[in-house]
């Protein structure tokens, strides 16, 4: 999970980036893919991650000013054009996406 209030932490298109490279390093990195596994095992010895590696799942939590709701015109045109490049690779690497509106 990745999550960024789009005031205090940057950007929303610097978590979207952050998705990626993480699904990227997961994929390509033995060394990185084993200890994220090892704790994983050490939570929850039963997840299923443990079993299949197939389809991991990127979950993009936001905090938008006021609480407002994620839609389509909530995020500035750059952060939208970011998050469908974003969405596209990670689907292509067996990923499935989420994007959550974070509330306090």
């Amino acid at each position: 999970m990745h999550q960024e209030g789009t005031r205090q932490h940057g950007p929303p298109h610097h978590l979207f980036a952050q998705g990626v490279v993480a699904v990227e390093t997961l994929r390509s990195d033995l060394e990185v893919r084993t200890k994220f596994l090892d704790q994983v095992a050490a939570h929850t010895p039963d997840h299923r991650l443990l079993d299949d590696f197939g389809t991991l799942r990127v979950v993009f939590g936001i905090l938008l000013k006021g609480g407002q709701d994620i839609r389509v015109d909530s995020l500035l045109a750059f952060a939208q054009v970011s998050l469908l490049q974003a969405v596209r690779r990670l689907r292509a690497m067996n990923a499935e996406v989420e994007v959550v509106a974070i509330r306090r």
